[in-house]
């Protein structure tokens, strides 16, 4: 994907969302704040230095939604939801770029003006994401959250 040729509101952001009540609220399986929760490393005692997403286009985005629950660990009910890169951006977070080995659209959400250690931030985080609809036809169909 050239980002260079593409805005910024074109950019998709998606984050792998596992089943279950603590990711997936109500109404309507609402994305919870908890998938925007830094999270402590086991060994070196650290707290993640962001939030764990890929990028994505608008036209590939059915094709890197299925990647991205390929790479994760995901299971029978995880999702994938998606916001913006602007989005997020206005919502007073930074995206920078962290390709891996495996993921080479990878990307870190971390906090700038709104703190991801604070509920508020991932609270304002998780307004932002949606779901990723998976039509029968198998095009994407990427529609605003309901609020």
């Amino acid at each position: 994907m050239a980002e260079a040729a593409q805005g910024a509101e074109e950019i998709i952001l998606l984050r792998h969302v596992p089943g279950g009540s603590h990711f997936q609220g109500k109404p309507q399986f609402r994305i919870t704040s908890e998938n925007f929760k830094l999270r402590t490393d086991r060994e070196s005692g650290e707290l993640e230095s962001g939030i764990s997403v890929s990028k994505s286009a608008c036209d590939d985005l059915f094709r890197n939604a299925i990647r991205v629950l390929e790479l994760r660990r995901s299971g029978p009910d995880s999702r994938i939801g998606y916001a913006y890169k602007q989005a997020v951006e206005t919502a007073g977070f930074v995206v920078q770029d962290d390709p891996t080995t495996e993921d080479a659209s990878h990307c870190v959400i971390k906090s700038a003006t709104t703190r991801l250690e604070e509920h508020s931030g991932r609270k304002k985080l998780a307004l932002v994401f949606s779901w990723v609809k998976f039509p029968d036809d198998g095009r994407p169909q990427v529609q605003p959250r309901q609020q």
